[in-house]
């Protein structure tokens, strides 16, 4: 009898050790530039002297990073779902040179992304993977769109519960990269 409590509690023990070992919940923090609302103005520095030209307005567009927050709950080995939360603002100034006049508009751009993120087999303290992600995004000015992000490439590394991260990203919402931290618990 006293055998079998000991095989039994040795067993409970191993199982909740094992259990901790996993962590199939994580936490990402991302900064991420460039924000595609950015790209999708022409911001070219040509400014023809005509006299067309004169009447259409001047656009001078600048950008900020866009910020991500990234839930992943581990459901196979291989494979995480979760959602992504990005904010990213940009800032246009519009002058017309006939009237002498300027005007300054922010657009702050929130989206919301549903994702299947699915790792390949790597050492444990360099982890490489790919994301898939859609949703939709809100920009107060301009309404509710689709928004997609792809990530062919990205990495963490460091620890287990602990890690840095960078990845290479496509979409609507940003095109270029993100560097970052993350949490597993």
């Amino acid at each position: 009898m006293r055998k079998t409590v000991i095989i039994i509690a040795a067993l409970l023990l191993a199982a909740f050790t094992a259990k901790g070992q996993t962590m199939p919940h994580e936490i990402n923090f991302y900064i991420g530039g460039y924000n595609s609302q950015y790209l999708a103005y022409n911001t070219s520095q040509d400014m023809p002297m005509d006299l067309y030209s004169l009447y259409e307005p001047m656009y001078r567009v600048s950008t900020g990073p866009v910020f991500t927050l990234d839930y992943n709950y581990s459901v196979l080995k291989w494979l995480s779902v979760g959602a992504q939360l990005h904010y990213g603002q940009i800032t246009v100034n519009t002058y017309k040179r006939i009237e002498g006049s300027s005007n300054t508009a922010k657009r702050d751009m929130f989206c919301l992304l549903p994702q299947a993120k699915l790792r390949i087999p790597s050492p444990a303290h360099f982890r490489m993977y790919g994301r898939l992600a859609a949703g939709i995004s809100y920009t107060p000015s301009l309404g509710v769109g689709f928004a997609y992000d792809i990530v062919p490439f990205g990495m963490e590394w460091g620890g287990q519960r602990v890690y840095g991260t960078a990845e290479l990203v496509y979409g609507n919402v940003i095109k270029g990269g993100r560097i970052g931290m993350g949490i597993r618990f």
